[in-house]
């Protein structure tokens, strides 16, 4: 006979194991849905018209205007997600279930020990572990080899290793386990992933047989705690009698049977619904205490003392396959839990409530301590009302046409179309991966439970990655034949986003209200649907229901703040936005208030930047956007952020965002005064012929207009104006006026004159009497980049080496300052550097290459470095400007300048050869 006397020593353990188990379960069961089908906000963005700022030009101010982005929330959800951590703890818990079960099993007697194998050899055929090709084409490899191992080592310790120790049996069978597990893992053609999700979908139907297994033992359970509450007062005055205990259980049963009648929908108490789920945890926990009463049942084939370690190895098991149902809300799985729970709890309930009154009604009267003696019974055994019991779920299940196969199968393909579905994402080009998936959905959601939630969620999912809208629409529209869904409601209105979709749209959220109108989710998505129409009373009304029903909730405070500030309220947007603390993860909320600051053009202190995600999604872009536009208006913060932006785009998931993030780089380095960068940064943006460029085109005209660029804005503008940027008119016509180009300017001045935008008459107007006005320069409210270096320099050029220094540094800066550029090329003729003279003038024609001054410099230094061919062009622009500077007579000394300053190079270079040449030797 074996020994068992470390069972009673290490009893505890498999109860750990159990609760363990268990709390997995109470924990999916609170939080599986989150995190299978979470609900999550989706951030919309509106633009919205910003000046950031205006350049004095004349008698005008010329608008810096930027797009701001108002930011607004509705909710869907992701998924359906596959759980991987989840199956493998699953079947972490099965395989040490696994292990105890056969190391206990081992040591009971023939029938016992037959009953408690056979069961594992069905489990192991059940996994199609060889479906995973360890053994390459072998299709029953593996299932021969666990099946020899375990089977063979459990048979071989029952015949001869009676003296081997609960430990070492413990052991051996955690060994070969976690060696079958290793090979599984090391030799299959999968992921580790892939592997325990396919390993957890074919376990399955015989985690289901568990469950059965466990809720049949604990059928009665709840009962014969009652029968305890009520008789276990230690002096006959504390306990109960016969009236109350009937009363309790025909409540109990009462209920099960309207959750029967009712076909699962009992609601209890302020949304509370009955759940035969959550009435297994009293039914498990008495019948683990309960054990040892209940030994006369039981005890002709299994002891005690290995009874217990066997029920909570049994709970173990059925718990972690409960909890991985419960994890991937697996609707069938859960449904044939619940309407099998039910069934057992009613069926054995009632009998063993019969039991109870026949055998013992009497001694209940007189309050007597039954609980102790409750399987001992001297009229109706036992097992006659187990078996009828037993009988009514069976007849039950005929009567429906065995619903609850179906259902675990349906399960079990929905667990199996998941997984195919994640490795057709994985493999777009798959396509029959993605059939595949299809193909488990379909039987499971229109053969084997039709309309169930997860194979059309499952579904709507396939379709949604391959914007396949509308048979994502049509799987959506399948899941509420069953019953209302708050998250397929919130999905299903998304998709009516169309123009002509608006009464679809309505109408599905309407109903979704109906069904649940303590929604928040759906009451604040209705009110954003409505922002699609011109019925704003309806727009406010609920989003002060969503207010009511989420108070200072994320997305609720965010979509107010956006509606006034939409609507065009700014006074009440700002009171409103002065009660809000966004949290650091609420960005939708944070960029709505930044915004109201630029809107507002108040002097709200700008914040530095923020480390935050690298990665961006609309909110946090808005936010990052708005946070920079800021920081452009200020002082002192452009180098962290330059520095944030510069990590944003660097980063290839946030490209479609990359020209925003690059346009906020050239904001903050023009900002900063680094003009010359923040021009490269913008000319990439500025280059082409889209609307886009033609509004970068503008701004960077209007930055040429801040450092007196004139002609060379002129021209800028007028490119954005041919792109159609409307503000580029006026702005050309104020650079052709300051360009010295009065005649031109005169003609587009006129032109705007009858243009129908009363903003451009005006500027015309202005225009026109400047034109008549005596000519002044007008003063930019940004010093001109570079004046105060050309002042540095001059003053040290009498140190030459000072001097070239901080020219270079002046025409690495400020290259389009023509004075800058003339004093250093006049620096470098005096310094006879001809060549360094040259490469400054065409640094700054570069820069302005309308500029006469500059050409003309450029003309004389290109005959000193004897360069005069590379002047052609320069000269051929001068001949065919009509410039008031250079007239044909100041034209003809330019070349007559030109002329003599290339035949002194010549004769400098041929005076220089002379030298260089050794006289000839005497003969």
């Amino acid at each position: 006979m074996p020994d068992f006397s470390f069972l009673r020593r290490a009893a505890l353990l498999p109860i750990l194991l159990a609760a363990l188990a268990v709390g997995l379960a109470v924990y999916y069961y609170l939080g599986g849905e989150a995190a299978t089908l979470p609900l999550v906000l989706v951030p919309h963005l509106a633009t919205v018209p910003l000046v950031l700022d205006s350049v004095a030009v004349g008698a005008a101010h010329l608008p810096v205007p930027a797009n701001g982005y108002l930011t607004t929330l509705t909710h869907d959800f992701g998924g359906p997600y596959t759980q991987p951590l989840a199956a493998a703890l699953w079947l972490g818990l099965l395989a040490a279930g696994l292990a105890a079960w056969l190391a206990v099993v081992s040591m009971l007697r023939r029938p016992a020990f037959l009953a408690g194998t056979l069961p594992v050899i069905f489990l192991l055929m059940s996994l199609n572990i060889d479906a995973l090709g360890v053994f390459g084409a072998s299709r029953q490899g593996f299932l021969v080899l666990s099946i020899s191992l375990l089977g063979g080592a459990a048979f071989g310790l029952h015949l001869f290793g009676g003296r081997v120790g609960i430990r070492w049996r413990v052991l051996l069978f955690g060994g070969l386990v976690a060696a079958l597990a290793g090979l599984v893992f090391a030799k299959a053609g999968f992921t580790n992933q892939e592997i325990v999700l396919q390993l957890a979908a074919y376990a399955t139907p015989g985690g289901a047989a568990v469950v059965a297994a466990l809720v049949l033992w604990v059928g009665m359970e709840n009962i014969r705690a009652l029968l305890w509450f009520n008789t276990q007062a230690e002096r006959p005055e504390g306990r109960f009698g016969r009236l109350p205990f009937v009363l309790a259980s025909v409540l109990y049963l009462g209920a099960l049977a309207f959750y029967y009648w009712n076909n699962g929908g009992v609601e209890l108490l302020y949304g509370w619904h009955l759940d035969p789920l959550v009435l297994l945890l009293p039914a498990v926990l008495a019948g683990g205490l309960g054990l040892a009463q209940r030994l006369p049942s039981y005890g002709v084939w299994v002891p005690l003392v290995a009874a217990r370690p066997l029920y909570w190895l049994l709970t173990t098991v059925a718990a972690g396959a409960l909890s991985y149902a419960l994890a991937t809300a697996n609707a069938p799985l859960l449904a044939a839990a619940r309407s099998f729970s039910n069934l057992a709890l009613l069926g054995l309930g009632a009998g063993f409530f019969l039991y109870v009154l026949v055998n013992f009604g009497s001694l209940i009267q007189q309050r007597l301590r039954v609980y102790r003696v409750a399987f001992e019974p001297r009229r109706l055994p036992f097992y006659t009302v187990y078996i009828l019991g037993l009988a009514f779920i069976l007849l039950t299940q005929v009567r429906n046409n065995w619903p609850l196969l179906d259902q675990v199968q349906a399960g079990q393909y929905n667990q199996l179309g998941d997984l195919t579905r994640q490795q057709s994402e994985a493999h777009p080009d798959d396509l029959p991966l993605a059939l595949l998936a299809e193909r488990y959905y379909a039987e499971s959601g229109d053969v084997l439970d039709r309309f169930n939630r997860s194979a059309q969620l499952g579904r709507a999912a396939l379709y949604r990655f391959r914007d396949q809208r509308q048979n994502e629409l049509n799987a959506l529209r399948r899941t509420l034949v069953r019953a209302p869904d708050e998250k397929v409601t919130l999905r299903l209105a998304s998709l009516y986003d169309g123009p002509t979709d608006f009464f679809e749209g309505l109408d599905v959220l309407r109903q979704g209200r109906r069904a649940f109108p303590r929604s928040a989710a759906l009451t604040a998505d209705l009110a954003q649907f409505f922002t699609r129409s011109a019925l704003t009373d309806s727009v406010a009304f609920y989003l002060d229901k969503t207010e009511q029903l989420a108070p200072g909730s994320y997305a609720s405070q965010t979509n107010q703040l956006a509606f006034l500030v939409q609507q065009g309220l700014l006074p009440a947007a700002t009171k409103l936005s002065a009660g809000f603390r966004p949290a650091a993860d609420e960005p939708a909320l944070r960029s709505n208030q930044a915004l109201l600051v630029l809107l507002t053009g108040r002097r709200a202190k700008a914040e530095a930047a923020a480390a935050g995600p690298l990665l961006l999604g609309a909110a946090s872009f808005a936010e990052v956007y708005h946070g920079a536009l800021q920081a452009a208006q200020r002082r002192g913060l452009q180098g962290p952020w330059l520095a944030r932006l510069r990590q944003l785009a660097a980063q290839p998931e946030n490209a479609l965002y990359y020209e925003q993030v690059l346009f906020l780089q050239a904001l903050l380095l023009h900002t900063a005064g680094q003009e010359v960068a923040a021009r490269q940064a913008l000319a990439p943006l500025a280059a082409g012929t889209s609307a886009t460029a033609g509004y970068y085109q503008y701004l960077l005209g209007v930055w040429q207009l801040q450092q007196r660029q004139y002609a060379t804005a002129a021209v800028q503008l007028g490119l954005a104006a041919e792109h159609g940027f409307s503000l580029a008119q006026p702005a050309r016509a104020w650079a052709l006026r300051y360009s010295g180009q009065p005649d031109s300017a005169r003609a587009v001045a006129q032109r705007l004159a009858t243009s129908p935008d009363s903003t451009q008459r005006l500027a015309s107007r202005q225009l026109l009497a400047a034109l008549a006005a005596p000519q002044h320069f007008a003063v930019s409210e940004l010093p001109i980049v570079g004046n105060a270096l050309l002042a540095k320099a001059r003053q040290a050029e009498k140190n030459p080496v000072q001097a070239a220094r901080l020219y270079q540094q002046l025409l690495a800066t400020a290259p389009f300052n023509e004075s800058a550029v003339l004093a250093a090329a006049r620096f470098y003729t005096g310094q006879h550097r001809p060549g360094d003279a040259y490469e400054a003038l065409r640094l700054g024609l570069v820069e302005n290459p309308a500029s006469g001054l500059l050409l003309q410099n450029f003309v004389l230094v290109a005959a000193d470095a004897g360069l005069a061919d590379l002047a052609q062009p320069a000269l051929e622009q001068l001949r065919q400007r009509q410039m008031p500077r250079l007239n044909p007579a100041g034209y003809a000394n330019l070349l007559t300048q030109f002329a003599a300053r290339r035949a002194a190079y010549a004769a400098a270079q041929a005076s220089f050869s002379a030298d260089a040449t050794p006289p000839l030797p005497s003969r």
